[in-house]
Protein backbone atom coordinates (compact mmCIF):
# COMPACT_ATOMS: atom_id res chain seq x y z
CA UNK A 1 0.00 0.00 0.00
CA UNK A 2 1.47 3.55 -0.77
CA UNK A 3 2.49 5.34 1.96
CA UNK A 4 -0.65 8.12 3.14
CA UNK A 5 0.59 12.10 3.76
CA UNK A 6 -0.89 12.79 7.08
CA UNK A 7 -2.62 16.41 7.40
CA UNK A 8 -2.43 18.68 10.01
CA UNK A 9 -4.70 21.19 10.25
CA UNK A 10 -4.83 23.46 13.33
CA UNK A 11 -4.50 26.98 12.36
CA UNK A 12 -3.24 27.89 8.58
CA UNK A 13 -3.00 30.67 6.86
CA UNK A 14 -6.69 29.38 5.59
CA UNK A 15 -7.96 30.80 9.12
CA UNK A 16 -9.81 34.06 8.54
CA UNK A 17 -12.02 36.47 10.59
CA UNK A 18 -15.18 36.18 9.44
CA UNK A 19 -19.01 36.95 10.07
CA UNK A 20 -21.02 34.70 11.46
CA UNK A 21 -22.86 32.49 9.76
CA UNK A 22 -25.17 29.84 11.02
CA UNK A 23 -24.99 25.65 10.80
CA UNK A 24 -28.24 24.15 10.52
CA UNK A 25 -29.88 20.46 11.31
CA UNK A 26 -32.36 20.07 8.55
CA UNK A 27 -33.96 16.37 8.87
CA UNK A 28 -36.68 16.11 7.36
CA UNK A 29 -36.76 19.48 6.15
CA UNK A 30 -35.43 21.26 2.97
CA UNK A 31 -32.21 22.95 3.11
CA UNK A 32 -31.82 26.54 1.92
CA UNK A 33 -31.51 27.66 -1.28
CA UNK A 34 -28.03 27.96 -2.65
CA UNK A 35 -27.16 31.72 -3.06
CA UNK A 36 -24.75 33.14 -5.74
CA UNK A 37 -21.79 31.98 -4.83
CA UNK A 38 -22.16 29.08 -1.79
CA UNK A 39 -20.12 26.18 -0.64
CA UNK A 40 -22.05 23.55 1.84
CA UNK A 41 -22.51 19.93 2.48
CA UNK A 42 -24.03 17.54 4.59
CA UNK A 43 -21.53 16.05 7.47
CA UNK A 44 -23.33 13.14 9.39
CA UNK A 45 -26.58 14.57 8.41
CA UNK A 46 -25.93 17.97 9.85
CA UNK A 47 -25.43 20.54 7.21
CA UNK A 48 -21.77 22.65 7.21
CA UNK A 49 -22.26 26.03 5.36
CA UNK A 50 -18.61 27.80 4.75
CA UNK A 51 -18.96 31.59 6.35
CA UNK A 52 -18.93 33.60 2.83
CA UNK A 53 -15.63 35.27 3.99
CA UNK A 54 -13.86 31.77 4.99
CA UNK A 55 -13.75 30.17 1.32
CA UNK A 56 -11.59 30.29 -1.00
CA UNK A 57 -10.87 28.29 -4.24
CA UNK A 58 -7.79 28.71 -6.93
CA UNK A 59 -6.53 26.80 -9.40
CA UNK A 60 -2.81 27.08 -8.99
CA UNK A 61 -0.05 24.31 -10.40
CA UNK A 62 -2.47 22.04 -11.98
CA UNK A 63 -4.46 21.63 -9.22
CA UNK A 64 -8.23 22.72 -8.37
CA UNK A 65 -8.11 23.92 -4.61
CA UNK A 66 -11.54 24.31 -2.72
CA UNK A 67 -11.39 25.50 1.02
CA UNK A 68 -14.25 26.65 3.46
CA UNK A 69 -14.78 27.40 7.37
CA UNK A 70 -18.11 27.01 9.01
CA UNK A 71 -18.83 29.91 11.79
CA UNK A 72 -18.11 27.02 14.74
CA UNK A 73 -14.81 26.71 13.25
CA UNK A 74 -15.06 23.47 10.82
CA UNK A 75 -13.08 23.12 7.99
CA UNK A 76 -14.10 21.13 4.59
CA UNK A 77 -11.27 21.05 2.06
CA UNK A 78 -10.45 19.60 -1.67
CA UNK A 79 -7.67 19.02 -4.08
CA UNK A 80 -8.25 17.96 -6.90
CA UNK A 81 -5.34 16.89 -9.66
CA UNK A 82 -6.18 18.43 -12.70
CA UNK A 83 -7.92 21.93 -13.79
CA UNK A 84 -10.48 20.99 -16.38
CA UNK A 85 -14.47 20.27 -15.70
CA UNK A 86 -15.30 16.07 -14.92
CA UNK A 87 -15.63 13.43 -12.38
CA UNK A 88 -12.10 13.24 -10.37
CA UNK A 89 -11.63 10.08 -7.68
CA UNK A 90 -10.99 11.14 -4.24
CA UNK A 91 -10.00 7.58 -1.98
CA UNK A 92 -6.39 6.13 -0.75
CA UNK A 93 -5.57 5.34 -4.91
CA UNK A 94 -5.80 8.93 -6.27
CA UNK A 95 -3.38 12.22 -5.35
CA UNK A 96 -6.60 14.17 -5.21
CA UNK A 97 -8.28 14.65 -1.77
CA UNK A 98 -10.76 15.89 0.34
CA UNK A 99 -10.64 16.52 3.88
CA UNK A 100 -12.44 17.82 6.84
CA UNK A 101 -11.47 18.88 10.53
CA UNK A 102 -12.45 20.73 13.96
CA UNK A 103 -10.17 23.41 13.92
CA UNK A 104 -11.75 24.12 17.37
CA UNK A 105 -10.46 20.23 18.64
CA UNK A 106 -7.59 19.50 20.39
CA UNK A 107 -7.14 16.40 17.84
CA UNK A 108 -5.10 18.53 15.04
CA UNK A 109 -5.06 15.66 12.50
CA UNK A 110 -7.87 15.86 9.83
CA UNK A 111 -9.79 13.53 8.39
CA UNK A 112 -9.25 12.23 4.42
CA UNK A 113 -10.16 10.40 1.98
CA UNK A 114 -6.54 9.12 1.53
CA UNK A 115 -6.79 7.39 5.11
CA UNK A 116 -8.44 4.03 5.73
CA UNK A 117 -8.41 0.56 4.09
CA UNK A 118 -11.48 0.81 1.42
CA UNK A 119 -13.97 2.97 0.28
CA UNK A 120 -15.71 1.33 3.21
CA UNK A 121 -13.69 3.98 5.11
CA UNK A 122 -12.89 6.37 2.93
CA UNK A 123 -13.67 7.68 -0.80
CA UNK A 124 -15.72 9.23 -3.25
CA UNK A 125 -15.93 11.61 -6.04
CA UNK A 126 -15.51 15.38 -6.58
CA UNK A 127 -17.38 16.56 -10.33
CA UNK A 128 -16.76 19.99 -11.20
CA UNK A 129 -19.34 20.43 -13.59
CA UNK A 130 -18.10 24.23 -14.69
CA UNK A 131 -15.14 26.26 -14.90
CA UNK A 132 -15.75 29.90 -16.11
CA UNK A 133 -12.25 31.14 -17.03
CA UNK A 134 -13.83 34.30 -17.77
CA UNK A 135 -15.54 35.29 -14.60
CA UNK A 136 -12.95 33.05 -12.46
CA UNK A 137 -15.61 31.00 -10.69
CA UNK A 138 -16.12 27.15 -10.28
CA UNK A 139 -19.49 25.38 -9.99
CA UNK A 140 -19.95 21.30 -8.59
CA UNK A 141 -20.60 18.77 -6.18
CA UNK A 142 -19.17 16.19 -4.26
CA UNK A 143 -19.53 12.81 -1.60
CA UNK A 144 -16.77 10.88 0.12
CA UNK A 145 -16.52 9.34 3.53
CA UNK A 146 -13.63 10.51 5.68
CA UNK A 147 -10.95 8.82 7.82
CA UNK A 148 -8.42 9.33 10.55
CA UNK A 149 -6.11 6.82 10.78
CA UNK A 150 -4.86 7.79 14.42
CA UNK A 151 -8.13 7.08 16.11
CA UNK A 152 -9.77 4.96 13.54
CA UNK A 153 -12.84 7.43 12.95
CA UNK A 154 -15.23 8.41 10.35
CA UNK A 155 -17.50 11.51 8.71
CA UNK A 156 -19.59 10.92 6.17
CA UNK A 157 -19.73 13.89 3.60
CA UNK A 158 -22.88 14.40 1.09
CA UNK A 159 -24.72 16.61 -0.73
CA UNK A 160 -22.00 18.71 -1.13
CA UNK A 161 -22.04 21.58 -3.37
CA UNK A 162 -19.83 24.33 -4.29
CA UNK A 163 -21.70 26.87 -6.77
CA UNK A 164 -20.04 29.58 -8.51
CA UNK A 165 -16.94 29.91 -6.19
CA UNK A 166 -14.59 32.74 -7.57
CA UNK A 167 -11.14 31.56 -7.97
CA UNK A 168 -7.60 33.21 -8.12
CA UNK A 169 -4.42 31.84 -10.42
CA UNK A 170 -1.73 32.51 -8.25
CA UNK A 171 -1.36 33.36 -5.10
CA UNK A 172 -1.16 37.30 -3.90
CA UNK A 173 2.80 38.05 -3.39
CA UNK A 174 3.75 39.25 -0.11
CA UNK A 175 3.95 43.19 0.74
CA UNK A 176 7.12 44.88 0.75
CA UNK A 177 7.35 44.80 4.26
CA UNK A 178 7.05 41.15 4.83
CA UNK A 179 9.60 38.46 4.22
CA UNK A 180 10.11 34.80 5.44
CA UNK A 181 12.80 32.59 4.13
CA UNK A 182 15.14 29.64 4.91
CA UNK A 183 17.30 27.64 3.59
CA UNK A 184 15.58 23.74 3.07
CA UNK A 185 17.81 20.37 2.62
CA UNK A 186 20.58 22.97 1.37
CA UNK A 187 19.29 25.16 -0.44
CA UNK A 188 18.00 28.98 0.10
CA UNK A 189 13.97 29.43 -0.25
CA UNK A 190 12.15 32.47 -0.10
CA UNK A 191 8.29 32.72 0.57
CA UNK A 192 6.64 34.42 -2.34
CA UNK A 193 3.26 34.92 -0.59
CA UNK A 194 2.91 35.36 3.30
CA UNK A 195 -0.12 35.27 5.42
CA UNK A 196 -0.19 36.15 9.09
CA UNK A 197 -3.26 35.25 11.36
CA UNK A 198 -4.18 35.88 14.90
CA UNK A 199 -6.89 34.03 15.85
CA UNK A 200 -6.67 33.69 19.90
CA UNK A 201 -5.40 31.59 21.44
CA UNK A 202 -3.27 31.01 18.41
CA UNK A 203 -0.39 32.97 15.74
CA UNK A 204 -0.54 31.36 12.48
CA UNK A 205 2.45 32.35 9.55
CA UNK A 206 2.31 31.13 6.18
CA UNK A 207 4.90 31.46 2.98
CA UNK A 208 4.71 29.70 0.01
CA UNK A 209 5.50 29.64 -3.57
CA UNK A 210 3.12 31.65 -5.74
CA UNK A 211 2.02 28.31 -7.23
CA UNK A 212 1.18 27.04 -4.00
CA UNK A 213 4.17 24.60 -3.52
CA UNK A 214 6.98 24.30 -1.05
CA UNK A 215 4.69 25.57 2.10
CA UNK A 216 5.94 26.72 5.40
CA UNK A 217 3.91 27.10 8.23
CA UNK A 218 4.89 28.06 12.24
CA UNK A 219 2.28 28.07 14.58
CA UNK A 220 2.42 28.73 18.29
CA UNK A 221 0.39 30.90 20.88
CA UNK A 222 -0.22 34.43 19.92
CA UNK A 223 0.94 36.02 23.63
CA UNK A 224 4.07 34.63 23.14
CA UNK A 225 6.79 36.80 24.58
CA UNK A 226 10.47 37.24 22.87
CA UNK A 227 12.39 33.99 23.73
CA UNK A 228 13.22 30.35 22.36
CA UNK A 229 10.84 27.82 22.03
CA UNK A 230 10.81 24.21 20.92
CA UNK A 231 9.42 23.55 17.91
CA UNK A 232 8.08 19.94 18.45
CA UNK A 233 4.58 19.06 17.48
CA UNK A 234 4.30 16.80 20.99
CA UNK A 235 3.55 19.46 23.01
CA UNK A 236 0.87 20.64 20.26
CA UNK A 237 1.70 24.34 21.15
CA UNK A 238 4.96 25.34 19.26
CA UNK A 239 4.55 23.53 15.78
CA UNK A 240 6.62 24.02 12.63
CA UNK A 241 4.86 22.30 9.08
CA UNK A 242 6.65 22.10 6.02
CA UNK A 243 4.71 20.91 2.73
CA UNK A 244 6.83 20.29 0.02
CA UNK A 245 4.18 19.73 -2.10
CA UNK A 246 0.40 21.22 -1.42
CA UNK A 247 -1.14 17.16 -0.60
CA UNK A 248 1.90 16.48 2.08
CA UNK A 249 2.64 18.09 5.48
CA UNK A 250 5.21 17.17 7.57
CA UNK A 251 5.81 18.13 10.89
CA UNK A 252 8.59 19.67 13.23
CA UNK A 253 10.11 16.38 15.24
CA UNK A 254 12.75 18.99 17.02
CA UNK A 255 13.15 22.36 16.15
CA UNK A 256 13.37 25.75 17.44
CA UNK A 257 11.94 29.11 17.30
CA UNK A 258 13.15 31.98 18.80
CA UNK A 259 10.47 35.37 18.93
CA UNK A 260 12.45 38.60 18.66
CA UNK A 261 10.17 40.92 18.73
CA UNK A 262 6.11 40.20 19.17
CA UNK A 263 4.61 43.76 18.92
CA UNK A 264 1.11 43.78 19.75
CA UNK A 265 0.26 47.31 19.46
CA UNK A 266 1.55 47.82 15.87
CA UNK A 267 0.89 43.66 15.23
CA UNK A 268 4.21 43.21 13.48
CA UNK A 269 6.08 40.14 14.70
CA UNK A 270 9.98 38.72 14.01
CA UNK A 271 11.50 35.52 15.05
CA UNK A 272 14.22 33.04 13.57
CA UNK A 273 13.28 29.21 13.63
CA UNK A 274 14.67 26.15 12.58
CA UNK A 275 13.64 22.26 12.36
CA UNK A 276 13.56 18.97 11.14
CA UNK A 277 10.69 18.04 9.20
CA UNK A 278 9.08 14.19 9.70
CA UNK A 279 6.36 12.51 8.96
CA UNK A 280 4.55 12.59 11.72
CA UNK A 281 2.81 8.86 11.43
CA UNK A 282 6.13 7.31 10.71
CA UNK A 283 5.22 5.42 7.74
CA UNK A 284 7.48 7.38 6.09
CA UNK A 285 11.22 8.02 6.04
CA UNK A 286 11.36 11.14 4.22
CA UNK A 287 13.06 14.13 6.46
CA UNK A 288 13.61 18.11 5.44
CA UNK A 289 15.79 20.11 7.42
CA UNK A 290 14.60 23.64 7.44
CA UNK A 291 17.65 25.95 8.63
CA UNK A 292 18.45 29.43 8.60
CA UNK A 293 14.97 30.44 8.85
CA UNK A 294 13.88 34.44 9.42
CA UNK A 295 10.54 35.72 9.05
CA UNK A 296 9.21 39.60 9.77
CA UNK A 297 5.69 39.67 9.05
CA UNK A 298 2.72 42.50 10.16
CA UNK A 299 -0.54 40.39 11.42
CA UNK A 300 -4.39 40.89 10.99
Amino acid sequence: MPLKPIHIVPMLALMTLFSCTKEYSYEGQPPPSLGPADFRADIDGVLWVAADSARTASLIGGQINLAGISADHKQLSITLNDTVTGVYAVNQKTSSLGSYVNLDSSAFYAFTTNHGMDSNQAGGTVTVTSIDRVNQTITGTFSFRVWRDVDSRGKNITNGVFNNLPYVNNLQAAGGGDTMRATIDGSAWVAQSIQATAVAPQMAITGSLLNGNQTVSLIFPLNTIPGSYALDISGLQYIGIYNPVATTALTSSSGMLTILQNDAVNKRIRGNFQFKATDPTGQSIVTDQLTSGYFSVKYN
